[in-house]
């Protein structure tokens, strides 16, 4: 007799494809497999199929466009802020002229880096996927 699956939750579901993602599984630019198919190889409702995806959209590992596939997103190494002359960062999600100003794309959902430093106009603004603030140097004193 074959027993039947426990249902899961939208966190267990997401756990279970963000592992996935990250160990290679799931490819980055890779078509991200379709509600249909998810629903069918777990016991699981549309509803919480969508929610385990926007779970990993938040996170920045699929992006999800009107009439396209959903995509695997690739994993930046990040690389830290150059602290030199910063006088203020602060990290929060950009405005549409902020996304017009950058010179890479920036996905939705993806929060950016605005640091202001000493004698500039404007802050640079850092996709906040590829970078990230340092803190103490380890074992420094």
């Amino acid at each position: 007799m074959v027993r039947p699956q426990p249902p899961i939750s939208s966190h267990e579901l997401a756990d279970l494809l963000r592992a996935q993602i990250l160990e290679g599984q799931l490819k980055p630019g890779s078509a991200f497999p379709a509600d249909r198919y998810l629903q069918e190889t777990h016991p699981v409702s549309r509803t919480l199929v969508r929610a385990a995806v926007a779970t990993l959209r938040s996170e920045g590992l699929v992006v999800t466009r009107q009439g396209q596939a959903t995509r695997v997103r690739r994993v930046f190494e990040k690389q830290p802020i150059d602290l030199t002359d910063a006088v203020r960062i602060e990290c929060r999600t950009p405005t549409a002229p902020d996304r017009l100003r950058m010179n890479v794309h920036v996905d939705e959902g993806i929060p950016v880096w605005v640091v202001w430093r000493t004698d500039a106009v404007e802050p640079e603004l850092l996709p906040g996927d590829r970078w990230f603030l340092p803190g103490p140097a380890v074992g420094a004193g």
